[in-house]
């Protein structure tokens, strides 16, 4: 099996869930919710074609192979966190040197205040030095405590709560639909029982962190992942949709490139399937943050409220 990033990610999700004792007492460490926290660990159970751990009215507990994979796995983060710190160390030469994470595809939203924040920053601090990475959310919460970002912009579902290590400010909302490829038997269903149960029989693809916010009967799941293909961020379930063989939930504004221009791609009943994720800028509560960085995250905040 080789490694891959999202082994890496499972492997964290599994370590949380192992040392809280069960899914539940796990979503405070990660911040998500216990249905996406079961999708994860099935998904790393397949990966590595074991069972993990038994779940059901009998508790929680690990298997002798997630006993094994445990052990492993906290040699091995431990290992890397180890090393990702020490090359950390060797990057920290300029004491204005912010490091912002973002989760995929947010460039995309004229709602986003970053860039215009980042080039207002360039006035207020002369010697500043920015550097911008793309990541998945569980990984900005792995960043932030590790040291390695200052400020990480996110995306959680409404009514979802974060880590109590993390301090958070709203900046605005973004609203996602289920979208198809205007080829595909979706488009043109009016009939709202008729349109529910061809969703229901449709293979449908969303964010590796969101769970089900639409409707528990119908199936927005985790895709099968493997090394070759990732799909588990906003650009690998459009070119899903795209190619007509998953229905994508997508955010609007991201959506509009392929809905608008050549009308690739079409909304499925607005009207019922929307949902609106919370974009926050997140900071570690217990460190201590630059004169950049504080400025930087008050502006976004300020920014945030005059774009909604």
């Amino acid at each position: 099996m080789k490694l891959t990033d999202i082994d890496l990610r499972l492997l964290r999700v599994f370590k949380a869930v192992a040392e809280a004792g069960g899914f539940v007492k796990a979503q405070d460490e990660l911040g998500i919710s216990q249905p996406a926290i079961s999708s994860h660990i099935a998904n790393l159970e397949q990966r590595l074609n074991v069972r993990l751990c038994n779940r059901g009215r009998q508790g929680f507990s690990l298997t002798l192979d997630g006993e094994e994979v445990l052990n492993e796995t906290n040699q091995l983060l431990s290992h890397l966190d180890s090393y990702a710190s020490r090359l950390n160390e060797i990057g920290r030469k300029t004491e204005q040197l912010v490091r912002i994470g973002v989760v995929d595809c947010l460039v995309t939203d004229p709602a986003n205040p970053l860039a215009e924040t980042l080039r207002a920053a360039r006035g207020e601090f002369e010697d500043l030095h920015i550097r911008v990475g793309v990541y998945d959310y569980l990984d900005c919460l792995t960043e932030l405590r590790a040291g390695r970002l200052d400020i990480a912009i996110v995306g959680i579902g409404v009514g979802e709560t974060l880590p109590g290590d993390i301090e958070a400010r709203h900046l605005y909302d973004e609203p996602s639909g289920l979208f198809c490829h205007v080829d595909h038997p979706c488009n043109g269903t009016k009939d709202p029982g008729a349109l529910k149960d061809l969703l229901r029989r449709s293979k449908i693809s969303a964010h590796s962190f969101l769970s089900n916010p639409i409707d528990e009967s119908l199936d927005i799941r985790l895709l099968e992942q493997n090394s070759d293909i990732s799909q588990g961020n906003i650009e690998s379930t459009t070119y899903l949709t795209l190619a007509g063989t998953h229905i994508g939930l997508i955010p609007i504004h991201y959506a509009a490139i392929w809905e608008k221009s050549g009308g690739e791609i079409v909304e499925i009943a607005p009207e019922t399937y929307r949902v609106v994720s919370q974009i926050h800028a997140l900071r570690l509560s217990s460190r201590t943050h630059g004169d950049a960085a504080n400025w930087i995250c008050d502006s976004l905040s300020f920014e945030g409220k005059q774009h909604r």
